[in-house]
Order: structure tokens, then sequence, then C-alpha cells
């Protein structure tokens, strides 16, 4: 954290502020969007830890007094249009939070490239090869994932486009990012490691009593992170032993039986949990003001537990969890469809990667190894 907030540090003094009144939060995104290789420190999100870390600074300024945020947000030249982009996604598109987000952080540091010809009255004279041109540096320069970043600068420009932002659709322009379906192997974990996993949680704090009914829930139902976080107190009827995932990604509600490990480890947190607040959310945070846990929360800890737990895989997370619930359905013998249905997968062929890692079924459809000649 401290080496963080060092670099921010030396950030702000070369952009030549010298006073805190100058300083702002929107100069996070620009720092880690500059610095994000020298962030790279962690494993797991480093530009989501390195936010983390300089928001909590700009908390620990506010509460001390030492610094007074401005009512007032930096203007920046392209804010015309990226707020009446983001505008248009939340009210038409009705888009999620969570997509404002990506989209702001995808679309925002494409228009700081383009400096003055983001301003409103020169975006309309862009031609294609200067587009093409300013595409080809941010797309090899940009840390985000190829596809996504490529989706949003397409929806970006049908944007403008359809609103006369531009002479032309420059969507075109976006290289498109060959990607097969079914071409890669889910990764799960065996049973071995997810007792490994378990055990490096401490249960006898509040925090490790959390974390552990968290994680037995990602274990033993194979529900996303969001679904954890989600999870409202009205959602389990311990009265029938059942719990309500609600859909997710357009997919099902899912209604499971409450198992008995399941329903002792959320008691033995329910005990601990911070009750007088006006959240229902299950999973809180243990420090004032009690917040419900966020995705990127989640995601974070049971990453890092995974690491301390000897998880060698790359990208270990609650998808590794989720993966390993599926592979070990399908090595029980559950049928597709039951899996489907407890995933909460609207269709079935977002379910039939889990077939390529079923072994031994497949053995039993090989076919033999032609003889040579």
């Amino acid at each position: 954290m401290l080496g963080t907030c060092r670099r921010f540090n030396l950030f702000v003094i070369q952009r030549g502020l010298s006073s805190l009144a100058d300083v702002s939060e929107s100069l996070i995104e620009a720092f880690l969007h500059r610095f994000r290789r020298g962030i790279a420190n962690v494993r797991s999100h480093p530009r989501v830890e390195a936010r983390g870390y300089l928001k909590r600074l700009f908390r620990y300024l506010t509460d001390t007094k030492a610094f007074i945020p401005s009512p007032k947000p930096i203007v920046k030249p392209y804010g015309w249009i990226l707020n009446a982009y983001l505008q248009n996604l939340r009210d038409e598109d009705e888009a999620a939070p969570a997509t404002i987000r990506r989209e702001t952080r995808h679309i925002a540091p494409f228009l700081e490239a383009l400096r003055e010809y983001a301003q409103r009255r020169r975006f309309h004279t862009l031609q294609s090869q200067a587009i093409e041109a300013y595409l080809t540096r941010h797309l090899k320069g940009s840390p985000h994932h190829p596809i996504r970043l490529s989706t949003s600068l397409r929806r970006f420009f049908c944007y403008c486009a359809r609103h006369g932002h531009t002479q032309t659709d420059f969507s075109a322009l976006i290289p498109t990012a060959r990607r097969y379906r079914l071409a890669s192997l889910p990764k799960g974990a065996d049973d071995s490691a997810l007792t490994r996993l378990l055990r490096v949680i401490d249960r006898g704090t509040p925090v490790g009593a959390r974390n552990y009914a968290i994680v037995l829930l990602l274990i033993a139902y194979g529900i996303r992170a969001i679904s954890a976080a989600e999870l409202l107190l009205d959602d389990i009827d311990w009265q029938r032993s059942h719990i309500t995932f609600r859909p997710q990604k357009g997919g099902k509600e899912v209604i499971v039986p409450l198992l008995e490990p399941i329903g002792e480890a959320i008691i033995r947190w329910l005990r601990q949990r911070y009750s007088p607040g006006p959240f229902r959310e299950v999973f809180l945070g243990v420090r004032a003001p009690h917040r419900p846990l966020t995705v990127y929360a989640i995601s974070e800890f049971v990453h890092r537990s995974m690491v301390k737990a000897g998880f060698t895989m790359a990208h270990c997370g609650t998808r590794t969890l989720r993966h390993s619930w599926a592979i070990r359905a399908l090595a029980h013998n559950s049928s597709i469809k039951a899996i489907a249905d407890i995933l909460g997968h609207r269709h079935l062929g977002t379910t039939f990667i889990y077939a390529k890692v079923d072994l031994m079924t497949l053995r039993e459809v090989a076919l033999p190894w032609p003889q040579t000649r």
C-alpha cells in the first residue's frame, strides 16, 4: 500500500500539483492508466487493489480534515461525449452499474489519447485513417482484455454514428479478436486442494467466520461471487432448509437444499454480523460502516486464500471453485441438464464445455488409433 501511495505522490508532483486543494479522486484513474506496469506487483487484479489503496488514502485525508473534497469534478475535454454515452447506457440499455464502470475504464483512456480531437468542435472531423492509427496504439498498450475492450469501443462508435457525433460508423475499424467456442478447458481443483483451502481460513475471527461461510458456499453450490455478495437474509428459508440464489447474467433462479455444514457456517457468521444496520445482505464488512461485501472483495480474499493454500494454477479464484463443482458433479454421473440448472445457465450449450473434462466417458467413445502399414 505504501509503495502505491508513494508512486501516486510522484505522479501528482509530476503534474505540477503542489497543494492538496488541487488534488481530487479523479486523478486515481489517470494514475492507474499511466502506471499500470509499476503497480503490477500483486498476483491478482493489481489495478483493483491499487485503486482500493488510493481510495482508503483519500478517506483518511478526508477524515483527518487534511483534504476537503472539491464539489466540482475536473472537466475533461471528452466529458461531453463520455457522459452522454454512459447516460445512454443507463437509460436505453439499462446497463448495470458494473457495466457502466467497465465502459468508463475502456473508453476514457481512448478519448484521453485523442487529445484535442476529443473536443466537441473537432470530434466530428475525425477521419478513418486517424481513428485506425489511434486504435492500433491504444489496443496494443491497453491493460484490458482485448475482447472486452474491442466490444466496448465498437459499441461506443455505434453510438457516435447513431447520434451524429461522427461522419460515419467507425465500429468496423475495430479488429475482432478471434475466439473459438469451447476451445478452452475449465480448470478446477481436486478435493484435497479444496480441503486445504478451507483449512487455511481462521474461523476464530469474525472475518474468518464470514470468509469461511462464503468459500463453503462457493464450493458446495458452484455459485458466482456476485451470487454470494447479493445473498439476502430473506433468501435463506431455515424452516424448509432451502436457499435461493438470484438469477445472474440472464440465467435462472436457483433453489437448492441448505446443507447442514453450510447452515452451521452461516449461523456462526450471523452471530458476529452487525445487525442494527439497514442492509439485508448476509455478508457485510466487519468494520464500520458495515456495508455489503463487493464482488471484488470476495474475489480478492478467495484468491489470497488459494495462494496461501498452495494453489499453483494461473488465475485461480472464485471461477476455479465454480469449475471444480461442475467437474465434480459430472464425475458423479450428474446429467448436463441438472448441472446447468444448479449453475443457473440459460442454455445447455454453456454447460457442455464441462463434458470435455469427463475423461472416463471420453475414453469410452474414443476411436482406436489407426494401424500404420
